[in-house]
């Protein structure tokens, strides 16, 4: 029995606070700004997170994928409907109304939403979906609303939505 109990102790105290140390140390070290959740400062003000989703509703920014939780941390969930659910064509007729893209030409990720509901990226398709709407609302040119997508992905075939909306911000400044 004394066996057992100082076994439990040991495996506690090793899972629970040595291991969990230790990488908390390694991440500290090795990647600082990913350990601490690779937070987006500006301004000496954080404004989120490169890892998490935020919600983008005015008509000038591009939009993430839809989410059932609306990118509340405290719920993550999918809520993916089966094509022959009835509600699944009414979500996505508001979801067209509210976004303003053609639903025509609309790709994947803009119609359903992430297993978790808080994914940070958009596939080049549908930031490309979006282009003329941000650039009439920001009245830029869509030749350059289209550079940004194309310099804030890289060589990704996605792109981080609040990273790219920050660039579009300081585009305009």
């Amino acid at each position: 029995m004394k066996q057992a109990i100082r076994v439990t102790v040991f495996i506690t105290a090793l899972c629970g606070i040595v291991f969990p140390a230790l990488l908390t140390l390694f991440g500290q070290l090795l990647v600082p700004d990913k350990a601490e959740g690779s937070l987006i400062q500006e301004n000496g003000k954080f404004i989120g997170s490169e890892l998490i989703a935020q919600p983008f509703t005015s008509k000038q920014y591009f939009h993430g994928r839809p989410s059932a939780v609306d990118q509340l941390a405290g719920a993550s969930a999918g809520d993916n409907l089966a094509a022959s659910n009835p509600e699944l064509g009414t979500q996505m007729a508001e979801f067209e109304k509210r976004r303003q893209v053609d639903g025509a030409s609309l790709p994947d990720d803009a119609r359903v939403t992430s297993g978790s509901g808080f994914d940070p990226h958009i596939s080049l398709d549908y930031a490309r979906a979006q282009v003329k709407r941000i650039a009439t609302e920001r009245d830029l040119p869509p030749d350059e609303v289209r550079r940004l997508i194309e310099q804030e992905a890289g060589n990704d075939a996605y792109v981080n939505v609040l990273l790219l909306n920050l660039a579009l911000d300081r585009s305009e400044s």
